[in-house]
């Protein structure tokens, strides 16, 4: 967990328990992790609007034996990977790179 603090004061981290314990009040998705191929893409998407994110359901779809990205808005498509867990690493480097150099509002 890291959190950022810019010359103006503002603190900036992905959403984790240190942010939530300091309050942070705003919250802006920067990214996306799905599967790589369409067919598999279309499935999460359609599963995961109808369910909670908690849901046995959703679980079930962060495991599946599939090819994933980390899809970066305004930024790249990182991948694949042959993991979830990868790319989500890949996103949370890229994500905090681009907060260290300022230009990840």
């Amino acid at each position: 967990m890291q959190i950022f603090i810019g010359n103006d004061g503002e603190i900036k981290g992905i959403k984790s328990q240190l942010t939530q314990e300091l309050g942070l009040p705003f919250s802006k998705r920067v990214s996306n992790v799905e599967p790589v191929n369409r067919v598999w893409r279309y499935c999460f998407y359609w599963i995961r609007k109808r369910v909670t994110d908690d849901s046995r359901l959703a679980e079930f779809t962060r495991h599946w034996p599939c090819m994933w990205q980390a899809k970066i808005h305004d930024g790249p498509v990182l991948g694949p990977f042959k993991s979830r867990k990868s790319a989500i690493s890949a996103e949370i480097l890229y994500i905090n790179f681009r907060m260290i150099e300022g230009d990840l509002v």
